[in-house]
């Protein structure tokens, strides 16, 4: 499983750095038919406020991927 977190539009304010985020998560996840994403992913403080598009991806033992999109709004 795979998640990438990257801004659409964000512009960094003063004192601001530009955040996005990739990880692959394979530990506690290899066999499962379904499971639940329980991981924690720490959004600097001094990220920008503002939609960041979230893809999370699931390949199976097969090489088949499936992906699952969605928005998350990081508040100052």
């Amino acid at each position: 499983m795979s998640v990438d977190i990257h801004a659409h539009g964000v512009t960094p304010g003063a004192g601001e750095v530009e955040w996005d985020f990739e990880e692959i998560y394979e530990e506690g996840y290899h066999g499962l038919t379904e499971a639940e994403f329980h991981e924690h992913i720490d959004v600097p403080a001094n990220a920008p406020a503002g939609e960041y598009h979230i893809t999370f991806s699931i390949e199976d033992e097969e090489g088949n991927i499936q992906e699952f999109e969605s928005h998350i709004d990081v508040t100052a």
